[in-house]
């Protein structure tokens, strides 16, 4: 459907039903983001803003979220943080990715974001932004989620539990080939506000592993991972 016969409220529904991306869970309880320690000192709201412009600034002929390879795990990627990603629009993945040792990753469970576009009501103030996009996960979210490295159920480090929360107030540049397929102008430069589940791995020993996630109903991915 175009976004032309769409109206505002449908067309940003739309935007949350595309962005629940899941990727990993456990049993471990979800803290609020202000319980848990800064990695590179940033809080996890905050490297989730850099996560989201990561991968929404990606061409879609390139980005790793609609890839089932691997081959674009590393694109643009920088700094201490190294961002993975589940499958965009759901189903199965084999994905092999290779990276330096020494970097933290990041993921989210389940995220979603609410952008208040050009064909949004313009009188909503941040936390309208912040209550639509909590909206967009719902309670059941996950009921029926699974995860393990190297064969072996994931525990997490204790200093990064999983972690709910929502990001500061951000913008993003759309590339004209952006994962939506819409004009940019409709997209880029609205304020957006994240909301999801978060997980920040501690780096993983040289070596390979296999990380294995799957989410009833919508995604089974995985990771054949090079540490080195």
């Amino acid at each position: 459907m175009s976004v032309m016969q769409t109206n505002s409220s449908q067309w940003s529904r739309i935007i949350f039903a595309v962005l629940i991306s899941w990727v990993l869970v456990t049993s471990h309880t979800v803290q609020a983001d202000s319980t848990t320690p800064e990695v590179s000192g940033k809080s996890i709201g905050e490297w989730s803003v850099k996560w989201w412009r990561w991968s929404l600034s990606i061409p879609a002929a390139n980005n790793p979220m609609l890839d089932n390879s691997g081959a674009f795990c590393n694109v643009r990627q920088q700094g201490p943080v190294w961002f993975l990603t589940g499958v965009f629009f759901g189903g199965s993945a084999e994905r092999h990715c290779t990276i330096p040792h020494g970097k933290s990753i990041l993921f989210p469970i389940a995220n979603a974001f609410w952008i208040n576009s050009a064909l949004d009501d313009p009188n909503n103030t941040e936390s309208d932004y912040r209550r639509l996009a909590s909206e967009s996960l719902p309670a059941p979210v996950g009921s029926d989620l699974e995860a393990t490295l190297n064969g072996k159920s994931i525990v997490f480090n204790p200093d990064t539990p999983i972690v709910r929360s929502q990001s500061p107030v951000f913008t993003v540049r759309f590339p004209a080939d952006n994962v939506f397929g819409l004009d940019p102008d409709l997209l880029t430069g609205f304020p957006i506000v994240s909301d999801g589940f978060w997980v920040m791995l501690p780096p993983l020993a040289r070596g390979s592993h296999v990380l294995h996630f799957r989410a009833a109903l919508a995604q089974d991915v995985t990771y054949y991972l090079t540490i080195r």
